[in-house]
């Protein structure tokens, strides 16, 4: 990690300069939407996220002109003296002994020596790596410098010489830009292959560098055929070894150097790429991730990643092939040039050539793409065919669809490989008559340079054989350029397909909080009538509901009548025809995505969790709990006994979804997941579907004990019994809500 910083710091960091420019901050808020570990490439895309203009520069903080401070500087990490650590180190180890001697006397569960043990190589860990600090400077005279860090929350002035000690000489500009009547007047640009272009010319000195070596290669170019010339004019006729020797030994090095310089170009490509795909990539996944529940509703998965996948053809294309041929491409007309003063008729017959060659591959571009596209489509079919059966293996075991999926597989991947058969083979048509193009082309300059050599003196045998190999130098960039053509058919497909994704708008996404930041969790539906589409009947017409914060309300109703939608509806995932839906007095509709599901934690009827131990699917949901607050929610959740009887306790590694967990466990997981978010609203939604009567009321149980602490939202179409509840709200079919009073009751 380069320049790491800790929690505290990037968090005090962002809030001064949110403070400085009055921007509403929520720390809660910024820490979930950046997770650990943070450095110096987080925190400025973190100030970005906040609207800000960044820029990072280097050097001291003299020069710069007095408008634009105040600014951030980076800190040199403190220097720890060996006399201030070895008190630590006795410190710690008078902590361990302490520890030791408790565990002696009191029993401490084996989960939670895990945990210790993690803290520890955390602690470790943070003190092998130095933090950098941050300071923002209000201004500077050239001897003094006013400043705020985050030890001294008042600003205070010290010596520049005593400030350069601690500088780390990284600077970072941030000024606040005013963009939001822009994008409501200006629509949102298409994505296309431009979309990728500000990422392409971030590394300018790494594309001069490969323009550089570019150059070299071509001068190199230049100099084989000439040497090859002088010897068959020259040394060959007059007999002169010494010449012979020197041009060899030149041309020997020449070639070398050309070696040496293909490798360094092709690397710093690969290099730059790989940085460029990782970029890219990144980027993409998380507009996919921020993308509304409707948009994943009607296609398949399989077909998701496939189109993910297209990132990497794209950049293989724009920082690949097309780089290198670009910069390749202005050396032709040196080529050209050349070749014309050596014979024009000769030129003439390579430029008809390569035009007929030309004319093929524009000729049977049509064809390509459309082959292209339908293996594209089928590929993708493919994919999404074994992401949905792989999945679902459980089902299909017990239904026994193996001879039927296998034969349906079958019959998609024979439809696959032909298509890519046709494809293939059209391409091998194209490429077979090209070669045919191009030795015909060499035997044509061949012959008519013989020829022109027998009735023009001056037109010598060496020159014919340089003229050779020039129009090789000629023909071969021509033939990339051609064959480009072809990748760029396959890229511009990839292009489109992936434009589905990231022309798609994104839900609301915001770290500046709203005004208010109370989190009751009242909740207020008032007028809502909703329905899927124009085709679906409604599922409410004119429903009101109040459910009043820190009660244990009830959601109850027959089979399709909306009660798990009506959780969505509040989560945001969709939006309802008509009426609203306040918060603790809020409309979720001036509430951003992320801000608005902070309210909430969720029980769904299907947990997912995920492989990896127990500790990892549990801190998913706030990376930041500490270790006794996760045990704290397990305990609440009434499954912190049976994790301690597993064999390493939260450690312990579970397969994929969950595998070998009991549904009543993977229930408990859950809502032990859903209390680390510190919600204010719990919904339980349908979590007792799959439950045994025994399971369901031992489960009832805990959410008793959560009642009173939050907002409680239980769905289902059967209540548990033993469960306390306020108040149960029985929803119709499209009909008004009927609200039944359990005040101080609970269901038998």
């Amino acid at each position: 990690m380069e320049q790491p910083l800790s929690r505290d710091a990037f968090v005090w960091g962002i809030a001064s300069l949110c403070n400085l420019h009055c921007i509403p901050f929520d720390a809660e808020l910024l820490i979930r939407r950046f997770p650990p570990a943070y450095d110096l490439g987080v925190l400025l895309s973190a100030i970005k996220s906040f609207g800000f203009k960044v820029s990072l520069q280097a050097g001291q903080i003299q020069p710069l002109h007095p408008a634009v401070f105040p600014i951030l500087v980076l800190l040199n990490p403190p220097i720890e003296s060996e006399s201030s650590a070895e008190p630590k180190a006795e410190a710690r180890e008078e902590v361990r002994a302490e520890d030791s001697a408790s565990s002696g006397s009191t029993e401490s569960p084996p989960e939670a020596v895990v945990g210790a043990e993690a803290e520890a190589a955390d602690t470790n860990a943070a003190e092998r790596i130095p933090e950098y600090g941050l300071a923002l400077v209000v201004k500077t005279d050239g001897e003094r410098v006013l400043l705020v860090t985050q030890d001294s929350p008042a600003p205070k002035t010290i010596p520049l010489s005593e400030f350069n000690t601690q500088f780390s000489g990284q600077i970072i500009l941030a000024t606040p830009q005013q963009k939001a009547v822009e994008e409501d007047i200006k629509a949102p640009a298409k994505f296309g292959f431009k979309w990728f272009i500000p990422e392409l010319l971030k590394h300018k000195k790494i594309w001069r560098e490969i323009l550089l070596a570019s150059f070299a290669i071509q001068l190199v170019a230049l100099a084989t055929p000439l040497g090859t010339q002088v010897i068959i004019d020259k040394v060959v006729v007059h007999h002169t070894v010494s010449t012979l020797i020197v041009i060899a030994v030149a041309l020997g090095i020449f070639l070398i150097f050309n070696a040496a310089m293909g490798w360094v170009r092709q690397y710093l490509v690969l290099h730059t790429g790989n940085r460029i795909d990782a970029v890219l990539a990144h980027k993409v996944f998380g507009h996919l991730l921020h993308l509304p529940m409707r948009y994943f509703e009607h296609r398949p998965t399989g077909t998701l990643v496939a189109r993910l996948q297209g990132v990497e053809t794209i950049r293989e294309f724009l920082a690949g092939s097309l780089v290198t041929l670009l910069l390749d491409f202005p050396f032709l007309f040196v080529f050209l040039a050349i070749m014309f003063w050596y014979s024009w008729q000769l030129t003439l017959i390579a430029l008809a050539t390569l035009t007929l060659i030309t004319i093929l591959s524009i000729a049977i571009t049509p064809l390509l793409r459309q082959r292209l596209n339908q293996q594209f489509l089928l590929g993708a079919r493919n994919q999404a065919f074994l992401t949905e059966y792989v999945s679902g293996m459980e089902t299909v075991k017990s239904l026994q669809l193996e001879p039927q999926l296998q034969k349906q597989y079958g019959g998609y991947l024979s439809t696959y490989l032909a298509a890519g058969f046709q494809s293939r083979q059209l391409s091998n048509t194209y490429n077979t008559f090209a070669n045919a193009l191009d030795q015909l082309q060499t035997l044509s300059i061949l012959c008519a340079g013989a020829w022109i050599v027998m009735h023009n003196p001056e037109f010598t045998i060496g020159m014919l054989v340089a003229f050779q190999m020039f129009s090789g130098r000629l023909s071969g960039p021509v033939l990339r350029l051609v064959g480009m053509y072809q990748e760029f058919q396959q890229a511009d497909i990839a292009v489109k397909r992936l434009g589905d994704l990231m022309d798609a708008p994104t839900e609301p996404y915001s770290l500046i909080p709203s005004r208010t930041n109370t989190k009751a969790g009242n909740i207020e539906l008032e007028g809502i009538s909703f329905r899927y589409s124009d085709n679906h009947p409604w599922l409410y017409r004119n429903l009101n509901i109040t459910i009043k914060p820190n009660k244990c309300t009830v959601l109850m109703g027959p089979s399709g009548c909306g009660k798990s939608t009506l959780a969505k509806l509040l989560l945001g995932f969709y939006q309802p025809q008509e009426g609203n839906i306040k918060i603790d007095g809020k409309d979720i509709r001036h509430l951003s995505a992320n801000e608005l599901r902070n309210y909430f934690g969720i029980v769904p009827q299907e947990t997912m969790l995920f492989s990896g131990t127990l500790y990892d699917n549990l801190i998913l949901a706030n990376p930041h709990a500490s270790f006794e607050q996760i045990v704290q929610a397990c305990q609440l959740a009434g499954i912190h006994e049976t994790i301690e009887k597993l064999p390493q306790a939260y450690q312990t590694e579970i397969g994929e979804h969950g595998t070998g967990l009991s549904g009543g466990q993977k229930q408990r997981l859950a809502i032990a997941r859903a209390l680390l978010r510190q919600p204010s609203i719990l919904i339980f939604d349908e979590a007792v579907s799959n439950l045994d009567q025994h399971t369901a009321e031992h489960f009832a149980q805990t959410v008793n004990r959560l009642k009173g602490k939050v907002t409680i939202l239980f769905i289902t179409h059967q209540l548990p019994k033993g469960l306390h509840v306020d108040e149960a709200v029985l929803l119709g079919s499209g009909q008004e809500a009927g609200l039944i009073n359990m005040e101080k009751q609970h269901v038998e």
